[in-house]
């Protein structure tokens, strides 16, 4: 069953769209930290959706933006004007030359997609540099809860998630798809951020805070709650 974005756009509140653009506001912050140098003429973001991050991104002159779904273009087109948006089939290669976009962004977008090698080597090959926003989601706490749920991936998962990816396991897809990480990290997602702060979760956040002060990478939270990994990656042949 394929998942129905233009219906998860359009029946989805606005109150929602109102967390989400707080958490594309530090999707955007963070991703445009790393950037150290490079030419940033041009940005475009595979999976745009409504625009929040890619619009935040305030270093690129030429923002374009690519979705699938016609109904989130629309509204993109209208909290944003975009000068550039564009309807891409996800079975078809992107409509760019080799090398046309200083960036290409895919920001919570590879577990959505049945290839994501495909998807990665496609976004290397249009871009000189590809910008990545990945969620970690194979945690143990995050398990216990699908389980509880009665949640799995696939198309009939909540938000259409495909996949889910421990940090080696990602990191064997982003080499297996010809890239080489330029810049990458593990970031926790901040406390404000986390929906439906109840008891258990705020206890698990403040928990593996206090952990990692003793560990490396932050791994009591990978262990244990995920989060996300944010990277500059490029073509292994690219110099």
């Amino acid at each position: 069953m394929k998942f129905d974005y233009d219906k998860m756009y359009a029946t989805t509140k606005e109150s929602h769209f109102d967390w989400v653009k707080r958490a594309c506001l530090w999707k955007a912050n963070v991703l445009c930290q790393m950037i150290h140098g490079e030419k940033t003429d041009s940005i475009l973001e595979v999976g745009t959706g409504r625009g929040d991050v890619l619009n935040a991104c305030h270093v690129f002159k030429v923002r374009i933006g690519a979705d699938i779904s016609s109904k989130v273009l629309e509204q993109h087109r209208k909290l944003y004007g975009t000068e550039k948006l564009i309807k891409i089939d996800a079975n078809a290669p992107l409509p760019f030359s080799d090398n046309e976009i200083d960036f290409v962004l895919l920001c919570d977008i590879l577990e959505h997609v049945e290839n994501p090698i495909e998807l990665l080597a496609e976004a290397a090959r249009v871009g000189r540099n590809v910008m990545l926003k990945i969620p970690i989601e194979k945690s143990l706490l995050k398990a216990i809860f699908l389980k509880l749920k009665g949640i799995k991936y696939g198309a009939r998962h909540p938000s259409g998630h495909l996949h889910s990816w421990r940090m080696g396991e990602l990191l064997r897809l982003i080499d297996k798809a010809g890239l080489k990480i330029i810049r990458g990290k593990f970031v926790r997602t901040p406390l404000y951020l986390i929906q439906k702060k109840k008891p258990l979760r705020v206890a698990a956040f403040l928990f593996t805070s206090a952990g990692d002060i003793f560990t490396k990478q932050l791994f009591l939270t990978r262990l244990l709650l995920g989060g996300s990994y944010f990277a500059i990656a490029r073509k292994k042949t690219q110099h």
